[in-house]
C-alpha cells in the first residue's frame, strides 16, 4: 500500500494565515457562529502523517494506543497506528463483503461497525483477536461510549443508546439545534461527559447533550486540511480516483483525555490534527 507522509514539523512552521488576514489559520471563531450555535474554539498544535490510502470510519485513543477503523468495501480494516510516523504497527483486513464504519473500546473489547452488513464485530483491544459478532438492525455510521452504554449513529438525526452486551435498544436520542433536527451524524466521541459527531460531508463537528440531544456547541473546521499541510491535495479531487467518487471529507476523532487534546483527520487525508479546544 502506497503512503503519501509529510515530514512532521514540530514547531507547525508550515501552519499559514487564513485568506490574507492576520490571525492564525488555527485558530476557531470566537464570535457568535452565523448558524446561531455556540461556537467552540480551538488551536492546531500538531500534525502526524496519516496513510493517504484509508478511508477513515473511525478513531480511537485507548490505553495510549491509536486505533483506526477503515472503510469501503474490499479495503476494509482495523488497525493499531503509531502516530509518530502513520503506519500501522497492526492491522486486520475484513472480508471483501464487509464495509466497515465507526469503532470505540469498552471495557478492552473493541467494538467496530459495519454500514449496510447489519454486524457489530467484537475484538480484544489487546491485539485485534476476533471474538464474536453480534446483529445491528439499522446501518451503522458512528460509535462512542459512556460509562455503561454505547451510542450508535446511523446518518440520520437519531443516536441509538444500547446495552453494550448484546446491542439491545435503551433509548433513541433525537438531536437537534435551534433550527431543528440535526442529521448525517456519523463519526462519534465522547468527550467530558458530550456526545461530539462529524457530519458527513459538512466541516464542523458539533456538540450534544446527551441527555437532551440538543447541539450546544460547533467546531468549525473549514479548510482545516488546506490551510495545515503542505502536500499536495490534488490526489483528491482527480476525475475517477476514490477520494472524488467516495469524497474524501472531514471523518474520525480521538479523545485523549489524559492530555486534553483531540485528533481529527479525515477520508484519505495526509494528516492527523491535533487540536487544543475550549471546554
Amino acid at each position: 500500500m502506497q503512503m503519501h507522509i509529510f515530514r512532521w514539523i514540530p514547531w507547525l512552521a508550515f501552519l499559514t494565515a487564513c485568506g490574507g488576514g492576520g490571525s492564525p489559520a488555527s485558530e476557531g471563531d470566537a464570535q457568535t457562529s452565523s448558524l446561531g450555535t455556540p461556537p467552540i474554539s480551538y488551536s492546531v498544535v500538531n500534525a502526524y502523517p496519516h496513510d493517504t490510502a484509508a478511508f477513515t470510519q473511525g478513531l480511537e485513543l485507548y490505553q495510549g494506543q491509536l486505533y483506526e477503523s477503515t472503510g469501503l468495501s474490499g479495503r476494509s480494516s482495523l488497525r493499531i497506528n503509531d502516530l509518530a510516523t502513520g503506519r500501522a504497527r497492526q492491522r486486520k483486513d475484513l472480508a471483501p463483503a464487509l464495509f466497515a464504519e465507526g469503532l470505540t473500546i469498552f471495557r478492552d473489547t473493541l467494538y467496530q461497525l459495519t454500514w449496510q452488513n447489519h454486524e457489530v464485530l467484537l475484538y480484544r483491544a489487546k491485539d485485534l483477536s476476533f471474538i464474536r459478532k453480534m446483529p445491528w438492525s439499522a446501518e451503522g455510521w458512528g460509535l462512542t461510549h459512556d460509562s455503561s452504554r454505547l451510542y450508535i449513529s446511523d446518518g440520520s438525526d437519531k443516536l441509538y443508546v444500547v446495552n453494550p452486551s448484546d446491542l439491545k435498544l435503551q433509548r433513541v436520542l433525537s438531536v437537534y439545534d435551534y433550527a431543528g433536527p440535526v442529521n448525517n451524524l456519523n463519526e462519534l466521541e465522547w468527550i467530558d461527559g458530550s456526545i461530539y459527531a462529524n457530519r458527513w460531508q459538512y466541516d464542523h463537528i458539533v456538540r450534544i447533550d446527551p441527555a437532551t440531544g440538543q447541539v450546544t456547541g460547533r467546531l468549525d473546521l473549514t479548510d482545516l486540511l488546506k490551510r495545515n499541510t503542505p502536500s499536495n491535495l490534488s490526489y483528491l479531487s482527480q476525475p475517477g480516483s476514490t477520494g472524488e467518487v467516495n469524497g474524501a471529507v472531514l471523518n474520525g476523532m480521538a479523545w485523549d483525555a489524559a492530555r486534553g487534546r483531540l485528533l481529527v483527520t479525515g477520508k484519505l487525508w495526509p494528516a492527523i490534527f491535533e487540536l487544543q479546544i475550549d471546554p
